[in-house]
C-alpha cells in the first residue's frame, strides 16, 4: 500500500469514543492503515477509542506523534495515531457485526411487541 493513500479520521472533543471505535473499524474495512487525528481537546477521546481497539486486537499501533504549527500567531497541536489492522481484524469485525445486527433485531422485535400491546396490557 502506498503511504500517500493513508486516510485520516478527525476526532473532535465532543465525540463519543464508542462512535469513534465504530468509525475506525468502518474505515479499516477498506484500507490497512489509518491515521486518527485530533487536536488537544480531542486527544483523550481518540486515545480512549484507539486503546480499546488495540486491547480487543483489531489494530496495532504503527506510530504515535504530535505535530505543532504556528497559525495566526497561535500554536496548533495535532495528535496523530497511525493504526494498522491486525490479521484477525476481518474475523473480529464480521463476528461483531453479526452480534450487533442480532441485538438490533431483538431490540426492534421487543419494541414491536411493546407497540402492539393494548393500553390495558401495558
Amino acid at each position: 500500500m502506498n503511504t500517500t493513500e493513508i486516510k485520516e479520521l478527525r476526532v473532535n472533543a465532543n465525540e463519543n469514543s464508542k462512535r469513534i471505535m465504530y468509525l475506525i473499524k468502518e474505515f479499516l474495512t477498506n484500507s490497512d492503515v489509518l491515521d486518527v487525528v485530533s487536536g488537544t481537546n480531542g486527544a483523550p477521546v481518540s486515545a480512549r477509542a484507539v486503546e480499546s481497539l488495540v486491547r480487543l486486537k483489531y489494530v496495532t499501533y504503527e506510530d504515535i506523534r504530535t505535530e505543532t504549527s504556528i497559525s495566526e500567531g497561535r500554536r496548533r497541536t495535532r495528535f496523530v495515531i497511525r493504526l494498522k489492522k491486525t490479521s484477525d481484524f476481518q474475523k473480529l469485525f464480521d463476528e461483531n457485526e453479526a452480534n450487533r445486527k442480532k441485538a438490533i433485531e431483538e431490540r426492534e422485535k421487543k419494541q414491536e411487541q411493546f407497540n402492539t400491546q393494548t393500553p390495558q396490557d401495558k
